[in-house]
């Protein structure tokens, strides 16, 4: 893609343009067409939500994080209208921008793992379904206005591993589970590594052969490159102390999305570096970019690019043109995780990066390299042009609800 000759070698260039009038002429979104895949990563200031519009129309969510209930002081402030719940406000964003004509209706739901900034808090404030008997936070909030019709976690059916999960916002997630399955409004599976046929094209799949994700991670087990076959990289854990058994961030899902020549991964918090004194398998992107074995056009960094991603090896291997850091807390990115994104002695290739929640103490704390990314805020989509051979990034504002385009990145030349 960097390659000389490459005819989309000016991608690192911004482009600043009006896509679409509306209004007073604030450039937007252009709308979806049959064939584009489009990745919106939303900046809610508050955890993880990823948006997924697939070539043929079918829609998909990777995690709805609300880690602060009402009531309570935010971890980080919301970047969102305040009085507005998080997992609404995901949900109005997904309906805003589902394919023209659809009624909002998501095809899959996925929870990388159970963690508040990836599913949801739930307290005694949290106000109750219309639907059953739980209360609304991240995932269930969506679901309550946009239809969620297959769940996928890593638990189902009885999230035993490597311990039963149990705390009161999983135990909601679980009621809210059984109340939509009960009147048939959605299903749910275990997501197992290794697979291709999870995640799939619902609508028109034969119209795009070239679609494929590939499940790569799920509670220890790493798909090998080789077929659907994993190897397993957490020892039988009654050989393990229990202070080092795998955590909610070791256990999360991973899966690597192709479509023509365009590659992306996402791998919930899994980690790269494990701190001081830990097991070496409790680095989970090492066998993962082995498997993987060449570069990924977009890569979105594990763990919000806290302390424990990123690590050189994964780096080198996938190469990645486009950065996203999820970042949404003050100790996102940490500093050494943004040094190493930017250090060309780990890889030499052009790299843009888009951090979603650049606070204003982090970027003081990091100084300098905070200046090189290509964006600190706002909602980063990656849209990917019919038949998979080129990209853009496009920059949305975070402060309204308008999905003003503030920048635009691109064209990239998918493949190297």
């Amino acid at each position: 893609m960097t390659g000389a000759g490459c005819p989309l070698r000016f991608a690192a260039a911004l482009l600043l343009v009006p896509l679409a009038v509306e209004g007073q002429g604030a450039p937007t979104l252009p709308e979806w067409t049959p064939g584009t895949l489009e990745i919106h990563h939303l900046a809610s200031g508050q955890g993880n939500a990823t948006f997924f519009v697939l070539p043929d129309g079918s829609t998909m969510l990777v995690d709805a994080g609300a880690p602060t209930p009402p009531g309570q002081t935010p971890i980080a402030p919301p970047l969102h209208d305040p009085s507005l719940r998080t997992g609404a406000w995901i949900a109005q964003y997904v309906a805003r921008h589902m394919p023209p004509g659809r009624e909002p209706e998501l095809d899959y739901g996925l929870i990388t793992h159970f963690h508040a900034d990836h599913m949801g808090f739930i307290s005694v404030e949290s106000p109750r379904s219309v639907h059953g008997d739980y209360r609304l936070a991240g995932i269930t909030d969506v679901a309550e206005t946009v239809p969620v019709r297959r769940v996928l976690d890593r638990g189902w059916p009885d999230y035993a591993y490597p311990t039963p999960v149990e705390h009161p916002s999983m135990a909601n997630y679980r009621a809210f589970l059984e109340a939509r399955r009960s009147d048939g409004a959605l299903q749910v599976e275990r997501f197992v590594a290794g697979r291709a046929d999870q995640i799939r094209l619902l609508r028109d799949a034969d119209a795009y052969p070239s679609f494929e994700v590939r499940n790569l991670h799920a509670n220890g087990d790493v798909w090998t490159g080789r077929g659907d076959a994993v190897e397993r990289i957490v020892p039988p854990l009654e050989t393990v102390p229990e202070e080092d058994w795998p955590t909610e961030n070791h256990s999360s899902l991973a899966f690597l999305l192709r479509y023509g020549d365009f590659s992306y991964y996402t791998g919930g918090d899994l980690q790269g570096v494990p701190p001081d004194g830990f097991p070496e398998w409790h680095d989970q992107e090492t066998p993962i970019a082995r498997a993987i074995g060449e570069p990924v056009d977009v890569v979105v960094i594990n763990h919000h690019g806290s302390i424990e991603p990123a690590n050189p090896y994964f780096l080198s291997t996938l190469r990645p043109r486009v950065h996203v850091v999820p970042a949404w807390s003050k100790t996102h990115p940490a500093p050494v995780v943004l040094k190493r994104l930017l250090n060309r002695r780990i890889y030499p290739d052009d790299r843009d990066i888009f951090v979603l929640s650049f606070r204003d103490e982090t970027r003081a704390a990091i100084g300098g390299r905070a200046e090189q990314v290509a964006s600190g805020r706002g909602h980063v989509v990656v849209r990917v042009a019919p038949g998979g051979g080129s990209y853009q990034v496009y920059v949305m504002d975070d402060r309204t609800e308008s999905d003003t385009v503030l920048a635009r990145h691109g064209p990239y030349a998918s493949g190297r």
